[in-house]
């Protein structure tokens, strides 16, 4: 059985680092982009199990990021975690994604992998 793969969009290399080490330790396939046009092309060619989404990236921000992947027939179900700094974006993401699929930077490593978990149903996905 093949590992869950999760997609971590993340400009800042230490935090993009982190996600995927945690991750993976978890037992995740990871697969990672460093901005919002190159995690399209890599939710496009991987078709993750979820995707963890900065929203201030250069280039292509997460907003627009999430808009696009909405509008993708194939790509439209994807969850997604938005894990971010803009304070002020929060109650907006929150009102799309839902209360717990919008974290804030700093955030609580045990309650990010729970619901990694959750969504995806394990590192194995549950089955």
């Amino acid at each position: 059985m093949s590992a869950t793969r999760v997609l971590v969009v993340e400009d800042d290399p230490s935090v993009r680092g982190l996600l995927q080490t945690l991750l993976s330790a978890e037992g995740y396939d990871v697969v990672t982009a460093s901005d919002g046009l190159a995690g399209l092309v890599k939710a496009a060619a991987t078709h993750p199990a979820l995707m963890l989404l900065d929203l201030m990236m250069p280039d292509l921000g997460g907003v627009r990021v999430l808009e696009e992947i909405r509008d993708d027939p194939e790509l439209f179900d994807t969850p997604v975690i938005v894990v971010t700094g803009k304070i002020d974006a929060v109650p907006g993401m929150r009102d799309v994604l839902g209360e717990d699929n919008v974290f804030v930077k700093p955030f609580a490593v045990a309650e990010l992998l729970s619901r990694v978990a959750a969504i995806t149903g394990g590192p194995e996905g549950g089955e």
